[in-house]
């Protein structure tokens, strides 16, 4: 898996950092080793598409966006953004994603969350880009 995923990612940086133009790439490896790992309650970064909207949930008395996304072919984690903190982000299946936010394990890929501004948390908390636009 390890293999694919590094695979993955040289082709990733060669495809969108290779022309000199756009933003500079996000690397997996930090959330893919902490799923590799079970490791849990780390700040982590990622970009990969989007595969699935899951709707809002309520979690801890905020409404949070749910929804999916693949940072390698055999894992999936889900992203929770709560709509409170940050603004709704308009996703939608395809859409390619950067995140930077806390990681929890779970044995389903885990899931990502504080992806908004908090000047209380490393590097002043998390975001999500989409399309250009920083939503935190």
């Amino acid at each position: 898996m390890r293999v694919i995923a590094l695979s993955m990612l040289t082709v990733s940086y060669l495809a969108l950092g290779g022309c000199g133009q756009g933003e500079a790439p996000i690397s997996n490896d930090r959330l893919l080793q902490a799923f590799e790992d079970g490791r849990t309650g780390i700040w982590v970064s990622a970009q990969a598409p989007v595969v699935q909207s899951l709707g809002d949930e309520m979690i801890r008395g905020k409404t949070h966006q749910k929804f999916s996304i693949r940072p390698a072919e055999n894992v999936t984690v889900q992203i929770r953004h709560s709509v409170e903190d940050a603004e709704r982000i308009p996703v939608e299946p395809g859409d390619r994603i950067r995140v930077h936010g806390y990681y929890e394990w779970d044995a389903r890929g885990g899931f990502i969350r504080r992806t908004f501004k908090d000047p209380d948390q490393p590097g002043g908390g998390g975001w999500v880009e989409h399309k250009g636009t920083r939503y935190d």
